[in-house]
């Protein structure tokens, strides 16, 4: 009768536990479902960002950069003639503004949406920006590419070359390097980019601890872009010892969230 007596409670028991195990895998299950529509969504605002970006520098370049142009030359005609009209110091000022003008127009309408990822790809859009980056910020970059580009899908080839930027920028404002190597290994099946410099290096083990805070944000944001695309960061580093950062994703997203 013992038994008996003991019986319900001990299989009331198990359907609570078990209640309890279905709800929190429904939970888990939920949490990954919301973790993977926020990554797409926020792979979508990306590519938005990006085609008005681009949308912005072509207005910049097709309406403003050619009025100034324009107007440049009619100066530089007019400033032939100034020596007989006494104003020649002014239109000479105004010629240098203008000049002045159309660089800074152009070199915006590069930093906005640079021409050379859309007209000539990825391959020549990460050399560009080791040799940009190489006069901006006064230290050596250097790009190495093998294999064979493939064809890669828009989403990829704007989130790679926005990663690579991050990861130079990072590089020139805290690692005090004096050079930088950007390694591009064109897989069957993955792209693997490289970015290692000389620099003071961290304790990567600290920072993998803190990865959303302060100066880490960028490396948050390139892994979860890299948890839509189906890739891996990978990050190394020691003080005193440099950094090598590591990231693999496929050449375009399959639609699945593979890390979850």
């Amino acid at each position: 009768m013992a038994d008996e007596d003991e019986n319900p409670d001990s299989d009331e028991a198990d359907s609570k536990s078990s209640n309890g195990d279905r709800k929190t895998e429904q939970v888990r299950l939920q949490i990954q479902a919301y973790q993977r529509q926020l990554r797409r969504l926020t792979s979508e605002l990306s590519l938005a960002e990006a085609r008005e970006r681009r949308e912005i520098a072509s207005d910049l370049h097709d309406h403003i950069g050619q009025a100034l142009a324009y107007v440049s030359q009619k100066m530089t005609l007019l400033q032939g003639n100034a020596v007989f009209s006494g104003m020649e110091e002014d239109i000479s000022e105004i010629v240098s503004i203008l000049g002045q003008t159309i660089r800074y127009t152009r070199d915006l309408t590069v930093e906005i949406s640079p021409p050379v990822l859309y007209e000539l790809g990825l391959p020549a859009a990460i050399d560009w920006l080791a040799e940009r980056a190489s006069q901006r910020y006064g230290i050596q970059v250097d790009s190495k590419q093998t294999g064979k580009a493939p064809e890669v899908s828009e989403d990829v080839k704007v989130f790679i070359f926005k990663a690579i930027q991050e990861l130079i920028t990072n590089v020139s404002k805290h690692a005090s390097a004096t050079r930088v190597t950007i390694t591009t290994r064109w897989l069957k099946d993955n792209l693997e980019i490289i970015v290692s410099d000389d620099g003071c290096g961290f304790d990567a083990e600290l920072m993998e601890k803190h990865l959303t805070g302060g100066n880490c944000f960028g490396l948050f944001s390139i892994r979860e872009r890299l948890s839509y695309t189906g890739g891996s960061v990978e990050i190394q580093s020691s003080p005193g010892e440099g950094t090598r950062i590591t990231i693999t994703t496929p050449y375009h997203v399959s639609g699945a969230d593979s890390n979850d």
